[in-house]
């Protein structure tokens, strides 16, 4: 589901979401809101007051987009309306539809302070969009900094800010990170993985 996809594409699906020509699109496609009504209160451990804060500073310079989807997205909603930054939101009846957001992306922002996966890191990759992550969960497995991603410390906004204006502005960075993400995410293909469960942990037991 998850893969590179074409400039002229590109441009049909952000045609597709009313998104303005010209907009650098972050994406953000998760719950990070307690409960599951609007999610006015922050689910803090998911980091979307960091997320903001980024995407607020990042706006006084660049011309920014916010992609949204998932449920209880209402307090990150609330500040981007505030800091008057653009904005779509879906909440998907299929999740496996959100292949589909990624390939309107330009950069995705995992800003958590815990996380298990994120798979966000995983299906940014695949997708073949730059994806800058805090250092929880999988991130300081998968991703080396400034080859196939860049990874900060948590809640270290001032460098979350910082590599996503580098990953913005250098044109050869940027394709470097997305090809180096795309031959990353191969060795994390289900078979593989699945193959090395089984020698790792199962085989000695059956």
């Amino acid at each position: 589901m998850f893969s590179p996809i074409k400039v002229k594409d590109n441009l049909i699906l952000r045609e597709g979401f009313s998104i303005p020509a010209g907009k650098i699109i972050i994406g953000s496609y998760q719950k990070d809101g307690n409960g599951w009504g609007e999610g006015l209160e922050p689910k803090l451990i998911k980091g979307p007051d960091i997320f903001c804060d980024v995407v607020e500073s990042l706006a006084k310079t660049k011309d920014i987009f916010v992609l949204l989807t998932g449920p209880a997205r209402g307090y990150v909603k609330m500040r981007l309306e505030r800091a008057g930054i653009p904005y779509h939101h879906d909440f998907l009846k299929n999740p496996h539809e959100v292949a589909t957001y990624y390939k309107a992306t330009d950069l995705y922002v995992v800003a958590s302070r815990e996380e298990g996966g994120a798979k966000q890191i995983l299906e940014s990759m695949a997708s073949g969009i730059p994806v800058i992550s805090t250092c929880v969960g999988m991130a300081p497995d998968v991703i080396v900094d400034r080859e196939n991603g860049f990874i900060t410390k948590v809640e270290d906004k001032e460098a979350l800010i910082r590599k996503a204006i580098l990953i913005l502005e250098d044109k050869k960075l940027r394709k470097d990170i997305i090809n180096n993400g795309l031959n990353t995410v191969k060795s994390y293909d289900w078979k593989i993985i699945a193959s090395q469960y089984y020698e790792k942990i199962y085989k000695e037991l059956v």
